[in-house]
């Protein structure tokens, strides 16, 4: 009955210990990486934004010719 009761808390043990090892083993980026990787995210979202925008500026131009919700 005891070990019913243990086994679960042995597991959870096991798996963060898992966890920490595997932690270990991660080859973490530089500051320059990190700065690096972080400006093309910033560029690439500007770029996404106003190709969006002007796709959502197109397309309401468009509607508004054709009438489209009178």
């Amino acid at each position: 009955m005891l070990e019913r009761i243990r086994r679960p808390f042995r597991a959870l043990a096991q798996f963060f210990k898992d966890v920490w090892m595997e932690l270990q083993r991660v080859v973490w980026p530089s500051h320059e990486e990190t700065y690096a990787f972080t400006g093309v995210v910033i560029v690439s979202v500007g770029l996404v934004a106003v190709w969006i925008g002007l796709l959502d500026l197109i397309f309401t131009r468009l509607v508004g010719a054709l009438r489209l919700y009178e």
